[in-house]
């Protein structure tokens, strides 16, 4: 490889990082629109080849079938969540700071037992500054601002979404036309082996990942109804929502899980009972994400991007370490398209040939 195409490659991703920098909303809306439109497609080719309707009557129902099917899930959800907001508004809160003291006496007396001597005037005084600092980091007027800033932002991005995914179901070329605008001629060829491999594997991932979803809130749902916990479907729902996050999302579900069923039965105190409740939410949990670890992300990962579990985990801790949470979420997809583009533009060097054989 001779200098100047080292260079003009370096150029490219320097300006690729650069335009994803100042242009980031534009992008995220355009790729998010653009999984949409890969959703409603095939629904948009069956209306406008079987029932012959325009194209772009065509587009707007299939909008309306996805975001349909999203608002369903979120009518099923949302009475959940408001049921368990409910049960915590009726939390008598007097009962909980009088189970607490006696819990905290309890810990102070076998502190002392074991020759630790602290007060409860001590602890008071710890938590009421614990909470002062707390309150003075809060600024309560740029709280309301971000929250209606977020909101405003919230609709913009909505608004952009669906008016982007409307052009792309409606011209399944458009999205490869705004792409190549941006690629020298010369690689144009290339360039749309990559999007057709790249759509092929994503697409097989994101049906992947949504019965993995289904799985995961199904089986959480079913170990936690089946011991008795109340407010079993919204655990699995949240548990199954978050396994998205890898490695963090189900320790997160499970921890807001033992919260809400804590809070659901303060009446059994410090007692047996609920720690043997709290148990079978961790058990069910556990469970689930060995069923998940062993069976479904093996199966999906390995079959949809095809890529070895060792290698995706690597990638995974990698961009959690330099993205965070984000990172970690989009690890996959993105390492998908990286390996397909390397397979195509560097395939005679041994890493990449070794990386993208199975491709």
């Amino acid at each position: 490889m001779d200098k100047k195409r080292i260079i003009g490659i370096i150029a490219a991703l320097l300006l690729a990082f650069a335009a994803f920098y100042w242009l980031s909303d534009l992008i995220v809306y355009t790729l998010v629109a653009f999984l949409i439109s890969m959703l409603g497609r095939p629904l948009v080719k069956f209306l406008h080849a079987k029932l012959k309707i325009p194209m772009g009557l065509c587009s707007v129902l299939a909008l309306v079938v996805v975001f349909g099917v999203l608002s369903l899930i979120g009518w099923i959800i949302l009475p959940l969540f408001l049921k368990q907001v409910n049960q915590l508004a009726q939390i008598d809160y007097n009962q909980l700071a009088s189970s607490t003291s006696v819990i905290v006496q309890q810990i102070l007396a076998w502190l002392s037992e074991n020759g630790i001597n602290i007060t409860q005037a001590q602890v008071n005084e710890y938590v009421i500054n614990v909470v002062s600092q707390i309150w003075q980091t809060i600024n309560l007027e740029s709280l309301i601002g971000t929250v209606t800033n977020k909101l405003s932002m919230l609709s913009v991005a909505l608004f952009s979404t669906i008016f982007i995914s409307y052009f792309f179901l409606r011209d399944e070329k458009m999205f490869k036309k705004i792409l190549f605008l941006f690629i020298p001629d010369r690689y144009v060829s290339r360039a749309e082996k990559v999007l057709a491999s790249s759509e092929h594997l994503l697409s097989r991932y994101f049906i992947g990942i949504s019965i993995e979803l289904l799985c995961m809130m199904t089986i959480i749902s079913l170990g936690l109804w089946a011991f008795g916990i109340d407010n079993a479907l919204l655990y699995g729902c949240i548990g199954g929502f978050l396994n998205i996050i890898p490695y963090i999302g189900p320790v997160i579900g499970a921890v807001l899980a033992c919260l809400f069923t804590l809070f659901n039965n303060l009446e059994f105190g410090l007692s047996m009972d609920l720690f043997w409740l709290l148990v079978k939410v961790v058990g069910v949990f556990v469970g689930s994400n060995l069923i998940d670890n062993m069976i479904l992300q093996v199966t999906i990962y390995s079959t949809s991007v095809k890529a070895h579990p060792l290698e995706i985990f690597f990638v995974i801790l990698i961009a959690g370490n330099l993205v965070g949470i984000w990172g970690m979420i989009l690890a996959i997809p993105c390492y998908t398209v990286l390996r397909i583009i390397a397979k195509e533009f560097f395939k005679d060097t041994k890493v990449v040939r070794e990386l993208t054989r199975r491709i």
